[in-house]
């Protein structure tokens, strides 16, 4: 079954109210807000938050399978703000959308029949998405305002801590133990981000780069929950890991350092 029509309502939601973030009349808005003002959106954007957690509790009858579909929306509000063209909007709404109600179709499924292969494919690449959503936003806002590197690299480890721990557990019924692989990956990508901070790249570079590390990562833990782990398959991690971050180094606006 890949259609509810109560997650399709809630996916139109999601989608107009991306829309709505992203309109003209609220940027003007924000730029004539006081103090106070600033205080209200805050109190509403928590309101929404949490409201969009009830609606991942609720499908999922689960508090544990929350993060991805919460982060997924933090992600895509925070990533509107960097991106400059209507279409590249538009399109970041429109696939977000698809996402949101993918991930929800998946967390549906797997609350009546937990080893849904399908369900727990659907839940591996939303978050994947939802950590690259999540790093390129992130290091947006690293750039472009005044955060110290450690606040990055604690959120990052938290973030990827949460997302993989999700993930995981669908996979391997020792909670203690997939805390622990997550743990170690979300320090891991915190060590990692520290490095990329001296790399002469923007934020959407620094995304792709840091997803492909997790993705390298991610996987081999994958692997080693699913006992499928071997030498050849660290080794094709490997190539595909120095294959696309040549092709990305390759191809991406090396920026100056002053």
């Amino acid at each position: 079954m890949f259609f509810h029509f109560r997650i399709f309502l809630y996916s139109l939601i999601f989608f107009f109210f991306l829309q709505f973030v992203s309109s003209q009349w609220l940027s003007d808005q924000f730029d004539s807000l006081s103090a106070g003002g600033m205080f209200l959106v805050m109190i509403i954007f928590i309101g929404l938050l949490t409201y969009f957690y009830q609606i991942a509790r609720r499908v999922s009858h689960s508090a544990g399978m929350t993060p991805i579909p919460v982060l997924l929306v933090i992600s895509t509000m925070g990533l509107l703000y960097f991106v400059q063209s209507l279409k590249q909007e538009f399109l970041l709404i429109v696939l977000s959308a698809v996402a949101y109600y993918f991930i929800h179709i998946a967390l549906y499924r797997l609350r009546n029949y937990r080893k849904d292969k399908t369900a727990r494919g659907i839940v591996a690449a939303g978050s994947v998405a939802t950590i690259f959503l999540f790093y390129a936003t992130s290091y947006g806002i690293y750039l472009n305002f005044a955060i110290s590197l450690w606040v990055l690299m604690f959120v990052l480890m938290l973030v990827t801590t949460l997302v993989s721990f999700q993930y995981f557990w669908l996979i391997n019924d020792d909670k203690k133990n997939v805390l622990n692989f997550s743990l170690v990956l979300g320090f891991v990508m915190a060590e990692i981000v520290w490095v990329l901070n001296f790399w002469p790249f923007g934020y959407l570079t620094t995304g792709v780069i840091t997803l492909i590390f997790y993705y390298v990562f991610w996987d081999l833990v994958q692997c080693n929950f699913l006992n499928i782990l071997s030498k050849r398959r660290v080794v094709a991690n490997m190539f595909v890991f120095a294959t696309l971050v040549a092709m990305v180094l390759s191809s991406t606006r090396w920026l100056p350092i002053l």
